[in-house]
């Protein structure tokens, strides 16, 4: 709004003459308030915070997928019979010389004994968002393999897809009559140093706390809301998950199933002969885990 300021009439005793009507003055604009100055940022003031990174979900281990090992040898399947009871992990048929990724960021060591033959371990905390507490870890275990890259007996930091190896058949999977394949194999731990220290005997069957944090978590947030299930049998033993459903619930999209040429053939079993789920088709890449909804 502007403010106006008005002259005064002046008047005279008697009959004088009439004054000529004062003029009014001009209008006076009223100046706007100085805007305070902005105050200058610190040079030692913190950089503000950058949104964290959303979490990396988890990658397929092989560039190609020929679905289970079943051979004269015996059943490459999750839970399949075992002199020491059943298979802990499952057998990814594949031919020698097929390059193995790590499935998720974490810390990698290797060495060679005369079952497992050439083998890997990768131990990596769960994704956060499963709720579970941090210090949990996965033991992501790799045998049979024709040759290891870059590491040895102390843990070596890698990132998700880094190379781990290649696809053999050195330890107990030499023989003739037994098809290439990875040998891979999941253990959930309480802790780094347990996982670590995980062996990967067949024979020792210890249980753990984040074993069965991590089953109620993959049933509420991945198995029933897919129907992600396996023909009859269990997916767990003990502390060992099955291997395809872990991977499938933390995101790894896989490639899609095909038969391998030549004498691979007749050991190869599609995902479907085990396995099935309602949103998704088990023998292509698998479903993807809907983004986190942000709280309005």
């Amino acid at each position: 709004m502007k403010a106006f300021a008005f002259g005064a009439l002046a008047v005279a005793g008697g009959c004088a003459a009439p004054q000529p009507p004062a003029v009014a003055a001009a209008p006076t604009a009223v100046r706007a308030p100085a805007e305070a100055p902005r105050p200058r940022p610190s040079a030692d003031a913190a950089p503000p915070p950058e949104p964290a990174a959303p979490p990396e979900p988890w990658a397929w281990v092989l560039p190609v997928d020929h679905g289970i090992r079943a051979d004269r040898g015996g059943g490459g399947a999750f839970l399949a019979p075992r002199a020491h009871g059943s298979h802990n992990g499952v057998d990814l048929l594949a031919p020698v010389g097929t390059p193995v990724r790590a499935p998720c960021a974490g810390k990698a060591r290797s060495g060679q004994n005369s079952s497992h033959g050439k083998w890997a371990q990768l131990v990596c905390p769960l994704p956060s968002e499963l709720g579970l507490p941090k210090e949990r870890r996965v033991s992501v275990f790799f045998a049979h393999l024709h040759q290891i890259a870059g590491l040895g007996d102390e843990p070596k930091d890698v990132a998700v897809g880094a190379a781990l190896g290649s696809v053999g058949k050195s330890g107990n999977a030499s023989s003739s009559i037994i098809a290439a394949h990875l040998h891979l194999e999941l253990a959930v731990h309480d802790d780094e140093p347990h996982a670590l220290a995980d062996r990967h005997s067949g024979r020792e069957q210890s249980d753990s706390a984040g074993a069965h944090e991590l089953d109620a978590a993959l049933r509420s947030r991945c198995l029933e809301p897919e129907g992600l299930a396996r023909e009859g049998e269990p997916l767990w033993r003990a502390r060992r998950a099955d291997p395809f459903v872990m991977l499938t619930c933390l995101g790894a999209r896989k490639p899609p199933y095909t038969r391998p040429q030549g004498k691979l053939a007749e050991a190869s079993f599609a995902w479907s002969t085990r396995y099935r789920a309602k949103t998704f088709d088990v023998d292509r890449e698998g479903f993807a885990p809907a983004p986190k909804k942000e709280q309005p």
